[in-house]
C-alpha cells in the first residue's frame, strides 16, 4: 500500500512540472523522421534521391519452407564470448523459429534466407 502512494505521490509531482514546463515555453515539434531504408551494398556509391519506404528483410513464412536448414556452426567455437556461444545454441535449439526471423543487417544481399544463415558461419557472432 505505502508503494502505491509513493508512486502516485512520484506521479502527480511529475505531471505538475510537465504542465509547468509546457506552459512556460512551447517548443516547436519535432521534423518527422525520414523512413528507414536497407544500407546500399557494399562498396556502392549509388545514391537514391527518391524516399523509399521500409522493408523488411527476407525470411521464412514457416519452419517447413525453411527446410533443409543450414549446417550451424558449432556453439563451443565461441566458448570465450558467451552470449555469442548462447545465441549460437539457441540457433541450434530453434532453427524453425529463428530462421522465420529477418537480420536487419541486410545480409540478404550476400545470399542468406533469413537470420538463420548467419549461424551457418561467423557472421551471427558480428
Amino acid at each position: 500500500m505505502r508503494h502505491a502512494r509513493a508512486f502516485g505521490s512520484i506521479s502527480l509531482a511529475a505531471a505538475v512540472w510537465l504542465a509547468g514546463c509546457s506552459s512556460a515555453e512551447q517548443k516547436p515539434a519535432p521534423a518527422p523522421q525520414p523512413a528507414l531504408t536497407p544500407p546500399a551494398a557494399h562498396g556502392s556509391s549509388t545514391a537514391t534521391t527518391e524516399p523509399q519506404k521500409p522493408s523488411v528483410p527476407p525470411f521464412h513464412e514457416s519452419a517447413e519452407a525453411a527446410k533443409p536448414f543450414p549446417t550451424l556452426m558449432p556453439p563451443e567455437r565461441y566458448r570465450d564470448y558467451p552470449v555469442i556461444e548462447r545465441a549460437y545454441r539457441v540457433a541450434h535449439r530453434i532453427p524453425g523459429v529463428v530462421a522465420q526471423q529477418p537480420c536487419y543487417c541486410w545480409c540478404n544481399k550476400v545470399g542468406h534466407t533469413s537470420l538463420l544463415d548467419c549461424f551457418a558461419s561467423d557472421h551471427g557472432a558480428g
